[in-house]
């Protein structure tokens, strides 16, 4: 074999190679997950705590955690409260927001937004810190008003929950 044939051939399973580094999928430069989870591999979820007049937050909304956390697949949830860190979440702020009016009645609801606001605490047990801490997260839903309003209001605070939770998840890792 000639050396110019083996430098086209060498030249061509370089760039070949170059080529499937760059179809390989994941698109992230840099570490995995967001500079708060640096080390992190598995999260201590325990129960939210609720600041609102709405039962039963606490418990959609830490399952809904749990779900987009196993989604994401970036971190692992345990049960185990020696995990690599613990997430606490409180929520703040449950608010009822007027979007527009019926078209014949204009004194009348048509639309609402559901809008949750939870307080974002992240301790890294590998760093001994928290490195989240305090962040402020909201997560919202629309719906249209019905004849039995706070049956409206209930079907739609789950979705208000897992909007919630999609967030907090991105905030944990993609640091944004």
């Amino acid at each position: 074999m000639s050396d110019r044939y083996r430098i086209v051939l060498l030249l061509f399973f370089l760039y070949f190679a170059l080529w499937m580094e760059g179809c390989s999928g994941g698109y992230r430069l840099g570490s995995i997950g967001g500079p708060s989870i640096q080390g992190v591999k598995t999260i201590y979820v325990p129960t939210v705590k609720n600041k609102t007049v709405i039962p039963g937050l606490q418990s959609m909304v830490t399952n809904e955690i749990i779900r987009a956390i196993d989604n994401d697949g970036t971190l692992q949830t345990s049960r185990n409260v020696d995990a690599d860190a613990e997430l606490d979440v409180t929520i703040t702020e449950f608010n009822r927001i007027i979007l527009r009016p019926e078209i014949l009645d204009p004194f009348t609801t048509a639309e609402y937004r559901l809008v949750l606001t939870a307080s974002v605490t992240l301790i890294n047990r590998k760093l001994g810190k928290a490195t989240i801490n305090g962040a402020t997260v909201s997560g919202s839903s629309y719906y249209f008003t019905q004849t039995n309003m706070p049956e409206a209001q209930r079907q739609d605070l789950p979705l208000v929950a897992e909007d919630l939770a999609n967030r907090i998840v991105n905030l944990l890792t993609e640091g944004w």
